[in-house]
């Protein structure tokens, strides 16, 4: 079959089309033909070698994706060949507490994933699509539908006419507007650009602050919600801009910290503890989500209609422009890879 290797890790020159012997699933798997792969912004980091300890140069990256199963190990119950599915990248996480462990058997990182024409999975972490998700929609949703649910619904319990705050339009961010929506809440949302906001708007979104035009961006949001500001945000900005955040969060609100990219994940806090204190605001650190989690955010995307913004499409041998298209920063939502 063909596959992407990661190479060395040393940049995105390294991704590499590879031929791997065709896959076979053993007992408790299935063999999976996937049909598109989604992208994030973790897959940068690995190729740059900036997301864990150093894999393997062999290794298959991508963590989304879908496809349809083809074959079934011993013993799987409750699946067909036919089937179409998903799965949480990390495989081993299927319901309750986090634990460290779950690092160990990672999709695109400490094991082979979804950027090949096939895969095998733990039956026990598929998900059966909904005949209504779309294949863009369910490609795109281990990573950011398990970790979106996990920050705004598992950790920060929103409710109806709440206010969410997603910072970027990347998929992460995307994600937690329209998961707002779905659920009856507002969502603010920030850009530079004009042009997304205005698709943001589109999308539901009920303040669109440009941060380019406001550098004071939580003062700019206070100003439109009378005062209040979030009371749950979807955080990929990271510690770099903590003060910012903190700042334009509401009393008793709840931050779920996911992403760095107004830095690194080394950075410190910039938040001030008085003020964190003074709304009595909490602040989790948010490492993806379980399959019981990804499952609910599916659940609810097939019951409310939720469609997942596609930017661009990239045919399988086009994955190294797919990648450069997302070191730019110039898309809205998704991008995706069409590999059948």
């Amino acid at each position: 079959m063909k596959a992407y290797a990661i190479g060395d890790q040393s940049g995105l020159g390294g991704l590499r089309q590879q031929t791997l012997p065709d896959r076979a699933p053993g007992a408790g798997e299935i063999l999976v033909k996937v049909i598109a792969a989604g992208l994030n912004y973790r897959d940068l980091m690995l190729l740059r070698g900036a997301y864990g300890a150093p894999q393997p140069p062999q290794r298959v990256p991508l963590a989304d994706g879908v496809g349809v199963i083809t074959a079934l190990g011993d013993g799987v119950t409750g699946l067909a060949v036919g089937d179409r599915v998903i799965a949480p990248h990390f495989v081993a996480w299927r319901d309750g507490p986090y634990s460290l462990g779950v690092f160990g058997q990672d999709l695109g990182a400490s094991a082979d994933g979804w950027l090949a024409e096939q895969i095998v999975l733990p039956a026990a972490a598929a998900i059966i699509v909904p005949d209504g998700v779309s294949d863009a929609t369910a490609a795109t949703l281990a990573v950011g539908g398990a970790t979106v649910w996990h920050a705004m619904v598992a950790f920060g319990q929103v409710a109806p006419g709440e206010l969410v705050l997603a910072q970027g339009t990347g998929g992460m961010a995307v994600f937690a507007l329209l998961l707002a929506k779905a659920l009856g809440a507002e969502a603010a949302i920030t850009s530079s650009s004009d042009a997304k906001l205005d698709q943001c708007r589109a999308m539901g979104a009920d303040h669109c602050i440009n941060y380019r035009t406001a550098p004071d961006w939580p003062a700019a949001l206070l100003a439109a919600t009378g005062g209040r500001g979030a009371d749950v945000v979807v955080d990929t900005l990271g510690f770099a801009a903590l003060g910012q955040t903190v700042a334009a969060t509401a009393v008793n609100g709840r931050i779920g910290t996911l992403g760095a990219l107004s830095g690194s994940p080394q950075d410190a806090a910039t938040a001030s503890q008085g003020l964190l204190i003074a709304r009595n605001i909490a602040i989790k650190g948010i490492a993806s989500g379980s399959r019981a989690m990804l499952a609910a955010a599916l659940d609810l995307v097939a019951a409310k209609g939720v469609r997942m913004p596609i930017d661009r499409v990239f045919a399988f041998d086009d994955a190294p422009a797919a990648f450069a298209h997302l070191a730019s920063g110039q898309h809205l939502g998704k991008i995706l890879i069409q590999v059948a």
